[in-house]
């Protein structure tokens, strides 16, 4: 599996995953949860109807359901603290959040891969537009078979794209995946049949065809051989009820009857393994209760560890009851378990949650700018590898296209094109022309993912030109040095000490040749990138570091701008 290609199912995810926020729909009601055999079966909701039978791995949650389950009781009564002014404030949004209803996401093999889709259902009919705006900023309409779908900025192949099979649902996915999706019917049989039959009646089904995924059993023969027979289950399904009281089940499907047998007695070998590592730490826990003070222990450090002992040896005994007796089932060529969850553990989740969702929120901060700025590293190194490679195959490194009376006509991004999977786009420019000349107009206007800054929502530029914060730092001296015709041999103060490229401030068309002035004699500008530092660098061989200009001196920053000034960095 290609990593590649799972951080732009990631990417896809990061969608699924907002709209799955909206667990706590505040303002909204708590209808009582749906029991199995609440509908008939045939009667298959829209989204439903949606995801192929033949699909390797789908989930459904009813939104409406679950948020109205005692396990989000803590969460609905800390919305309400909130106030009647404040709740009014998310009935302003567009969609409101009461208005999401479903969840549905599904996995479908592509040529090679899994491409992951996902379906919001709302529970009215909501301004596409809106929709569109919040999802894919930046967005254009296209048709694809006779149908309309919203193209995030750049239509790349892998850029996500959105779909409205109705007013109340949207699809959300690759582009690429999605044009193969619609040129298809939705397949009716497969082996997603049952679980699809079962969302139509459970608040939360989850389900996967662990035979169709691409799974590198080679690189699992090292696992506890008990294990094996245990992981050639064919699919797994995962359900939840919620009423009285919230249940689990679990079921795995076998190829045969005998390997649900084999599996069955593999579990038996997996509780003797478990129960002799409870063992061993049960063993430990006791000798660390019997076992004198240390010397250098404070009485403090010695309660806490008593503490902290006895309930440990508490929670293995829970835990060895339930190895002793974990309620697995085997019916033909399946083994199952049902588990009800304690009142209290329900009402503990159900209390806590709110305040927990509100302790989480600046680590959920701090994690959005970390993957921001891992994006940006990963951008900065895609463009490294690319000038490399362009030097490789021309013999110097890429520079702004000149005309023949010496103006520069066209960025070095657009040398470097046909090495970040942009060839089309580059055979549509012409280089003898300026990047906003009427022939080179339109593909000036494409956004190109790699030259798209994670720090700052896409927004077109004046005249509807695509545009990037990535900057070659260009001067006298520089990697990017006007004259041209440089070399990697050229970088004398060493490429691991040179800076290539930077994420600076202001936005530019990606196409135009205007980069980061860097001149020795002036003064640096007060910051280069959007967002917070530390900011990403492209060093000269490929390498990428978190720079803090703040923390940096001036002095410093200059001598890595240069490429043959002799100057030693140090530490920075």
């Amino acid at each position: 599996m290609g990593a590649k290609r799972w951080r732009r199912a990631a990417a896809a995810g990061v969608a699924g995953l907002l709209v799955a926020l909206v667990l706590a729909r505040p303002g909204g009601p708590a209808p009582a949860a749906a029991q199995p055999g609440a509908a008939p079966l045939a009667a298959v909701p829209e989204e439903l109807a949606l995801v192929p039978a033949d699909a390797v791995a789908f989930a459904h949650v009813r939104l409406a359901d679950v948020w109205g389950s005692e396990l989000f009781a803590g969460v609905r009564e800390t919305f309400a603290r909130a106030g009647p002014k404040a709740l009014a404030a998310l009935d302003k949004l567009s969609p409101p959040p009461s208005a999401f209803d479903r969840l549905t996401a599904f996995v479908v093999m592509g040529d090679r891969e899994p491409q992951p889709f996902f379906v919001v259902s709302f529970s009215q009919a909501v301004d596409k537009d809106a929709v569109v705006a919040t999802v894919l900023p930046g967005n254009k309409p296209k048709q694809v078979g006779g149908k309309t779908v919203y193209a995030g900025a750049g239509d790349s192949p892998h850029g996500l794209v959105a779909y409205f099979p109705s007013d109340r649902h949207v699809v959300v996915a690759e582009s690429r995946a999605l044009d193969a999706y619609l040129a298809r019917p939705v397949a009716a049989e497969g082996n997603m049949k049952k679980a699809l039959a079962l969302a139509a009646v459970r608040p939360v089904v989850a389900a996967v065809n662990l035979a169709a995924l691409p799974i590198p059993w080679g690189e699992l023969r090292d696992l506890p051989p008990p294990l094996l027979p245990l992981l050639k289950a064919q699919t797994v399904q995962l359900t939840m009820g919620f009423g009285a009281a919230t249940t689990l089940a679990v079921e795995a499907g076998y190829a045969t009857p005998a390997a649900a047998a084999d599996a069955e007695k593999a579990l038996g070998e997996v509780k003797k393994m478990a129960k002799a590592e409870t063992a061993k730490l049960r063993a430990d826990l006791e000798a660390k209760l019997a076992a004198p003070p240390a010397p250098a222990a404070s009485s403090g450090e010695r309660y806490a560890e008593t503490v902290a002992a006895v309930l440990g040896l508490g929670s293995l005994s829970r835990a060895d009851a339930l190895i002793d007796d974990p309620g697995v089932r085997r019916s033909e060529a399946a083994l199952s378990l049902d588990v009800t969850l304690p009142n209290e553990v329900v009402k503990a989740v159900g209390g806590y949650a709110g305040v927990g969702v509100g302790l989480l929120l600046p680590a959920v901060y701090k994690v959005r700018v970390s993957a921001e700025r891992i994006r940006s590293l990963n951008n900065l190194k895609l463009i490294g590898i690319a000038i490399h490679s362009y030097e490789s195959a021309n013999g110097k490194l890429p520079a702004n296209v000149v005309g023949k009376d010496g103006k520069p006509l066209l960025s070095w991004r657009v040398r470097i094109l046909p090495y970040i999977e942009q060839a089309a786009l580059y055979e549509r420019f012409k280089l003898d022309e300026p990047w906003d000349s009427p022939a080179n107009r339109a593909a000036s206007q494409t956004w190109v993912p790699t030259f798209v800054s994670p720090n700052v929502p896409p927004a077109p530029l004046a005249g509807g030109y695509a545009a990037t914060h990535y900057k070659g730092v260009a001067g006298p001296g520089t990697v990017f040095d006007p004259k041209g015709n440089i070399r990697i041999t050229d970088i004398a103060d060493g490429t691991s000490n040179t800076v290539m490229v930077i994420e600076t401030t202001a936005a530019v068309p990606w196409a135009k040749p205007d980069d980061f002035e860097f001149d020795p004699a002036k003064p640096l500008p007060p910051s280069f990138a959007p967002g917070r530092p530390p900011i990403n660098v492209l060093m000269g061989d490929g390498s990428v570091r978190a720079v803090d200009p703040a923390k940096v001196s001036e002095k410093t920053l200059k001598a890595a701008f240069t490429r043959a000034g002799g100057e030693v960095l140090g530490n920075w």
